[in-house]
């Protein structure tokens, strides 16, 4: 069987002399070509596709005429050759040969539709093999404007730029404060001011209008806040005004309300209740919340002006409309102050009647275990915010209510087991039951404050078998009280049950790691308060008791790291800087020590121990005459500390001023007067400066007091 015969052989055969692509790599060729008229040519210029032109030179300009398609016989794309015109350009070529227009310039790349020199031809339906029509070099295009030809701004647009800038200025002031930049969210506020004056004169210049005035009272009005928040309250105040009285916004309560906020700060009472009362009646009636807010505000201002009576009856109306946990406290408390008993159990009456918030635990016994899709939501919603929220609100309501039953309870004409006794039974009997055992413990407290450690021990031993959490708390009340009585051994023994009931409460952990202190074992000591430490990481007691361990220890560069997290908690705490210093002396870094001594003598300036301490420390590094201040500030406000009465007498007998020395002497000889020391050196004084008669005295009389001392 013969093969098929292929019907696209010899399809891309074609004859050698066509191929013009090796026509550019012909030198010989080139060489012929610049020698003629054509390659003498300058490039053409003046039309759109001048510029694609030149970029090629020569070879650009044999492309466009090899640069057909081999065995097409197309032209090449249109744009590109100065030699491919449009059916309707061939009489205006010809017309400008005619003319001397030489070959190759502007004249002949015109396109269809765009011969010179007469009427535009109208476009025809019918399209010329090979040619395109609306070109891209259409000498057309050029004649007009450019579409993207910018638009002259107008006085107008200019204004809402001007507008807009100072929005934006506002935006970031705002920003500025939410990141605690106070000083940049003022200056932003400012300069918005500035750019909102500078926009109301544009628009008076321009005659654009009248200016916005709600913008206006807008951009001061975030101005005065920013001012009222950096404690600018007279600048603040200006503003507030200039809104008030130029009505720039049509909130004048709000603004007056702000105002109340600014003298209260400034305690200025009076003014305060004036300009919450103007708020009163400025508000409507729809904004209920808002007039229930600025009633509180009166009440609250009652109070500072001790006007308990005015107060209570502001409260009495509040509580009536809306009760709530803060305002039933605050009535209880001005009827605690005016001591009508009577109404202040009826307070607590009406606190105790305020809907109480869920427990966690009640939400999960309120779904099933078998109920997957239930518990599923409720371990998606165990930490949300709203959970977290209501967490907050039902730990205020407990530490209300429990705040309410000590003022109740010590407000029971002494009888303060009958108070808490009267307390513990409305609780019993209220939605809040759970809260009555916590009284219990509270009532042991009570006791404990009474100095009447049976009665307390007593109540607390009644907790031993009670749930979990009031068995913790009151073994761990238990194991403080032994500590204070000094049993450590029942101290460990209630301290170990809190423990075992409950291994999470740092409470006892604490309790725990205090009976090994006691007992010198620093280093369980140290890991009972580590681990209060990694539950409670802000617990002050276990963080301060952990650097003691460690310095008894000797690891004074934990001390240090541990110090410098103190003074971020409590970073006005002069009893940590001390701390720090005593670190710092057992390093040998005196400078440092003295630094963090004044610290904490600018906080208390009339101690005399720190100023002791501060003359120490200078008195190591060898400046006495500097030292010798500290000591005598120090002998100044406290006249009986004995250190520094022996550093006095001994820096006056060293430098020669015995008559000096003999009354820091006798001053010591009085605050310990049973040791012989301080009245030898009281008689040796007399005799280094030649009293010898009162020498012979002293010396006589520690004799007679003294007889069986051989010194």
């Amino acid at each position: 069987m013969t093969d098929k015969p292929d019907s696209y052989s010899g399809f891309n055969e074609y004859n050698p002399l066509l191929d013009t692509d090796s026509l550019k790599y012909d030198t010989d060729l080139q060489q012929a070509v610049l020698k003629t008229s054509h390659g003498r040519r300058a490039p053409p210029t003046g039309l759109a596709g001048a510029g694609t032109g030149q970029k090629g030179g020569f070879f650009s300009r044999m492309k466009n005429m090899f640069g057909g398609k081999k065995g097409t016989g197309l032209p090449g794309p249109p744009g590109t050759s100065s030699g491919r015109l449009g059916t309707a350009s061939r009489a205006a070529q010809q017309q400008n040969n005619v003319g001397g227009a030489p070959p190759g310039s502007a004249s002949r790349r015109l396109q269809t539709g765009t011969a010179s020199g007469g009427p535009r031809r109208p476009t025809t339906a019918v399209q010329g093999a090979g040619f395109t029509t609306g070109s891209m070099s259409s000498g057309a295009a050029l004649s007009g404007p450019t579409q993207f030809e910018r638009k002259e701004e107008t006085t107008e647009d200019k204004a809402k730029k001007m507008e807009k800038t100072v929005l934006d200025l506002v935006e970031e002031s705002c920003l500025a404060f939410e990141k605690n930049d106070s000083k940049l969210a003022l200056e932003k506020s400012e300069e918005a001011v500035r750019n909102e004056k500078s926009l109301n004169r544009y628009r008076e210049e321009q005659n654009l209008g009248e200016s916005d005035l709600s913008l206006t009272g807008f951009v001061i009005l975030h101005c005065a806040n920013m001012l009222a928040k950096c404690g600018m309250n007279s600048e603040a105040m200006n503003q507030y005004n200039l809104i008030l009285k130029n009505k720039l916004l049509p909130v004048p309560s709000r603004l007056r309300i702000n105002i109340g906020n600014i003298f209260l700060r400034s305690k200025q009472y009076a003014k305060a209740l004036k300009m919450y009362r103007m708020a009163l009646d400025q508000i409507p009636e729809q904004n209920a919340d808002l007039k229930f807010k600025v009633r509180e505000n009166i009440a609250a201002t009652h109070i500072l002006l001790v006007q308990y009576a005015e107060a209570a009856q502001a409260y009495e109306s509040i509580m009536q409309e809306r009760p709530n946990y803060r305002s039933g406290l605050n009535l209880l408390l001005c009827y605690h102050t005016l001591g009508q008993r009577d109404k202040t159990r009826k307070a607590f009456t009406d606190l105790l009647k305020i809907p109480f918030l869920s427990s966690d635990d009640d939400y999960q016994a309120s779904i099933d275990k078998d109920d997957k899709q239930g518990n599923l939501v409720l371990e998606a919603t165990r930490d949300d915010r709203l959970r977290q929220f209501e967490r907050k609100r039902r730990r205020f309501a407990e530490h209300v209510i429990v705040t309410a039953a000590k003022i109740v309870g010590n407000n029971s004409d002494g009888d303060f087991v009958g108070g808490y006794e009267w307390c513990i039974e409305q609780v019993r009997n209220s939605t809040y039951l759970e809260l009555a055992s916590g009284l219990e413990i509270q009532k042991a407290i009570a006791y404990l404050r009474e100095d009447n450690f049976p009665k307390a021990i007593s109540t607390l031993k009644e907790f031993e078998k009670a749930e979990a959490k009031l068995a913790s708390a009151a073994a761990t009340n238990l194991s403080f009280l032994y500590f204070l009585e000094k049993d450590l051994n029942s101290a460990h023994k209630y301290a170990d049950l809190a423990l075992k009931t409950d291994k999470f409460n740092p409470a006892s952990l604490i309790n725990k790691g205090n009976c090994c202190y006691a007992q010198q074992d620093y280093e369980k000591a140290r890991y009972y308060y580590e681990e209060a430490l990694n539950i409670d990481s802000g617990s002050v007691e276990a963080l301060h008791n952990l650097v003691l361990t460690l310095m008894k220890s000797k690891q004074f560069q934990r001390c240090k790291d541990l110090l410098h997290k103190y003074t971020i908690i409590q970073p006005s705490n002069a009893q940590v800087f001390c701390l720090m210093a005593e670190v710092l002396q057992h390093t040998n870094d005196s400078e440092n020590a003295k630094s963090w001594y004044l610290q904490a003598l600018s906080t208390y300036r009339t101690d005399g121990h720190l100023h002791r301490r501060i003359g120490e420390v200078i008195d190591i590094q060898g400046d006495k005459a500097d030292a010798i201040q500290y000591y005598f500030d120090a002998f100044r406000h406290n006249p009986c500390d004995i250190k520094t009465l022996e550093w006095l007498a001994s820096y006056y007998i060293e430098t020669q001023y015995p008559e000096k020395a003999v009354e820091f002497c006798a001053q010591a000889a009085l605050v310990k007067p049973g040791e012989i020391k301080w009245h030898l050196m009281v008689a040796s004084c007399y005799r280094r400066y030649g009293d010898y008669t009162a020498a012979l005295e002293k010396y006589k009389w520690i004799h007679q007091h003294f007889p069986d001392d051989i010194d």
